[in-house]
């Protein structure tokens, strides 16, 4: 009598009851890496922006006349840009659907009234503070993001 070589129903049975507690497993690991990329772009994003913004001030007070750079200068899309891609970067957390726009503060510094959520940033021209425009919250800091 010839025997047959291959795996019995019970073999596959426990492959797939091992594979379903892997994926188990694996999945909330999974989602709370894309909370914790998310968090760590808007961090990034906003670093390079604020970082921008304080090269073009060093670059005024160099000139002589120290000041943040003016809402023109912060949202050209020219080569006179402050950015190296020529336009703000866009923003991880937007709401709006407008990734990269700018609104100004109504005041100084940054109120709460001036986050509306229709521009990805809000910023204060007279301090060169610049934020994300969005009260949710951060799932990995608890922090809303317009804290950031």
């Amino acid at each position: 009598m010839k025997r047959e070589k291959g795996f019995t129903l019970i073999e596959l049975v426990m492959v797939i009851v091992i594979l379903g507690i892997l994926a188990a497993v694996a999945m909330p690991k999974y989602v709370n890496m894309q909370d914790e990329a998310k968090s760590a772009a808007a961090k990034g994003v906003i670093g390079t922006t604020r970082a921008a913004i304080a090269i073009q001030y060093a670059k005024h007070a160099l000139a002589g006349t120290a000041a943040f750079p003016t809402m023109a200068e912060l949202t050209s899309t020219t080569s006179t840009s402050i950015f190296a891609e020529n336009k703000m970067p866009d923003s991880p957390v937007d709401k709006g659907g407008n990734l990269n726009d700018v609104s100004a503060s109504a005041a100084s510094p940054i109120a709460a009234a001036d986050f509306t959520e229709t521009t990805a940033y809000v910023y204060d021209v007279a301090t060169g503070e610049i934020r994300f425009n969005n009260t949710d919250t951060d799932p990995i800091t608890s922090k809303a993001w317009n804290t950031f």
